[in-house]
């Protein structure tokens, strides 16, 4: 053997050690699926099977390995489950009717609208299970662990509950109320969010302040409870549920849609109506005492005389609505939109909560602002029909799209004052100095303007007075 054939065999001799490792592991990768496909038995081994809609009544799958199997809509009716891995497995909708769970770990499955009653759950572990309107109606869950399972609307009625089931003491409410009524109790403040109250005996029961969203009261008698403060949103009412006239019309208003209702001289005193469509609605005389109505739409809406004392009207839209003679005392108005919001005889005090602007606005209308200092103030989209600003000193001020209709603004100086688009039909401003005010678009039809100072200001034309 030449010198050259043994550096050929020594360099090929190095490639086979480098690719043989790689080779190996190729085949072990093809291979093992390969080989578990093939002599893998369902039972036990059934990790990520799928047996969607599969007929498995009375199976006995007993310790198999479901874990991220898919189980949805299957028929597991009188299956033997006990100690089963279902490790996030799929069972949307599933029929676990009398199944043997017990022991079964369901950690994170996913058991929407599955139906459990009458199933053995005894010592299961369903940590973090998504479970919303599952049935467990009669389901055995001594020493079972479900913190942190979400239970929104599952039927928790003649479920077997007792010191040894780990549960968060909000579902442990909503079981007692199911199962041992409700009537008279107190349960101000109570977090029933998402539960299936449906049925439930709650007469006379104290829910102020409640969280009642997105529960299902279909069939419960609410007859006599209070109701003040409880949200309501997404709540399931219908015909079967037994509720105080009241609390039916503020649910219908927090969940049913509806422009320019007729709530005249109605009584919503102590009502969560927080983000309710109000919009054009005719809430004249109304009783909103004490009310929530934050980030309510209330635009257009008629409020004249309504009752509004201590009420919460945070972040609520009032754009071009009517206030007029409504009684606002103690009421919170911060961040409330009052453009173009008449504020005639609207009662006020010092508890009222409501920016400088608008109390600014309240005052002129109602005690009028004739020689008053509002030097570069803002009134801008004001609604000041009728207004008194006699003599006022309003250099440049900024009064864009204000609504001042039969103001008299006789000698008033808006001298440099932003007074586009606002509205000055037949208004006076007889002596009043304009010079260089910007009144482009302004609506000037029927104003005043005898002596009145134009030089150097913007004419609603857009063009400049000489």
């Amino acid at each position: 053997m030449n010198k050259s054939d043994s550096t050929v065999r020594a360099i090929l001799l190095l490639i086979l050690m480098f690719l043989a490792p790689i080779l190996v592991a190729v085949m072990a990768f093809q291979l093992i699926p390969y080989l578990r496909s093939t002599f893998a038995s369902c039972p036990p081994d059934c990790k990520e099977a799928d047996f969607r809609a599969a007929d498995l009544r009375q199976a006995d799958l007993e310790r198999a390995d479901l874990s991220l199997a898919n189980l949805s809509e299957a028929n597991l009716e009188g299956a033997n489950l006990q100690g089963a891995n279902l490790f996030f497995a799929q069972l949307k909708g599933a029929n676990l009717k009398g199944a043997n769970l017990k022991k079964a770990s369901l950690r994170g499955a996913l058991l929407f609208g599955a139906d459990l009653s009458r199933a053995d759950l005894r010592q299961a572990e369903l940590r973090g299970a998504r479970m919303r309107e599952a049935n467990l109606l009669g389901a055995d869950l001594r020493e079972a662990d479900l913190e942190h399972a979400d239970l929104k609307r599952v039927n928790l009625r003649d479920a077997l509950l007792d010191e040894t089931t780990t549960i968060s003491s909000k579902w442990r409410l909503v079981w007692e109320i199911v199962n041992q009524g409700g009537a008279g109790r107190r349960l101000a403040g109570s977090n029933l969010n998402g539960a299936h109250l449906s049925g439930a005996d709650l007469r006379d029961a104290d829910l102020r302040q409640a969280n009642l969203r997105d529960a299902d009261l279909t069939g419960a008698d609410l007859t006599g409870a209070d109701l003040q403060g409880a949200d309501l949103h997404e709540a399931l009412v219908d015909d079967t549920t037994k509720i105080d006239a009241k609390w039916r019309l503020v649910w219908r208003i927090v969940n049913q849609v509806t422009a320019d209702r007729d709530l005249s001289g109605a009584d919503l005193s102590g009502a969560n109506l927080d983000e309710a469509y109000l919009r054009g609605a005719n809430l004249a005389g109304a009783n909103l005492s004490e009310a929530t109505l934050v980030e309510a739409d209330l635009r257009k809406a008629d409020l004249s005389g309504a009752d509004l004392c201590q009420a919460n009207l945070t972040e609520a839209s009032l754009r071009q609505a009517s206030l007029q003679g409504a009684d606002l005392t103690g009421a919170n108005l911060s961040g409330v939109d009052l453009s173009w919001t008449n504020l005639s005889q609207t009662v006020l005090d010092e508890d009222t909560v409501i920016s400088d602007q608008w109390r600014l606005v309240w005052e002129i209308v109602n005690h009028g602002g004739a020689g008053r200092d509002m030097n570069r103030v803002f009134l801008g989209w004001a609604y000041l029909v009728g207004a008194d600003l006699r003599g006022a000193n309003l250099e440049g001020a900024n009064l864009r799209e204000a609504i001042l209709e039969k103001a008299n603004l006789e000698g008033a100086n808006l001298a440099g004052a932003d007074l586009r688009d606002v509205n000055l039909r037949q208004a006076n401003l007889r002596g009043a100095d304009l010079r260089e005010a910007d009144l482009e678009r302004a609506d000037l039809e029927g104003a005043n303007l005898e002596e009145a100072r134009l030089q150097g200001a913007t004419l609603p034309d857009g063009t400049t007075h000489e």
